[in-house]
């Protein structure tokens, strides 16, 4: 029988502009769907816009990832793609920032809530349901990211609160 390529000319969903809601679709994209994402390998470019939060900076966002600054500017520059870890990451990332906006919608939150920078502050400062770790300290890993995605999780079931 003939393996079956998944390949395919993918993108990550825009974001910017009108398009808020494309953090929470990447968040709600089936499993099967990312892993195509992630197979191709993400569009540096893509991953760039991804991971536009000012308060963090794209650097200090890039080195929670471990994702090198010169290598990432020279991909964007090139127009090439993230390898599948880097892809990984960055899209773990994305999904982080979906699942805020998805909590805050289910919550009846406020229509104009920035989850990118709502997320930002709390990666940045230690939680003690991680042991006083810093969220953004764990995002090097899919491991860790899983762990801050259960926190988030834990938070909007007001398990944390």
């Amino acid at each position: 029988m003939a393996r079956m390529t998944m390949r395919h000319a993918r993108t990550v969903p825009p974001v910017g502009g009108g398009a808020a809601g494309s953090y929470r679709a990447l968040y709600r994209t089936p499993a099967m769907e990312r892993i195509r994402l992630i197979t191709d390998g993400v569009r540096a470019e893509d991953a760039k816009k991804w991971l536009e939060i000012a308060s963090l900076g794209r650097n200090a966002t890039l080195a929670a990832l471990d994702l090198p600054v010169a290598t990432f500017n020279k991909k964007v520059k090139a127009g090439g793609r993230l390898s599948q870890a880097e892809s990984e990451r960055v899209i773990g990332f994305a999904r982080l920032v979906g699942q805020v906006e998805a909590m805050v919608d289910e919550a009846g939150g406020p229509a104009d809530f920035d989850a990118r920078e709502w997320l930002a502050q709390w990666l940045t400062a230690p939680v003690p349901a991680l042991g006083g770790a810093r969220p953004i300290d764990l995002m090097g890993t899919m491991e860790g990211q899983g762990l801050v995605s259960q926190t988030l999780a834990q938070i909007g079931s007001g398990a944390y609160a």
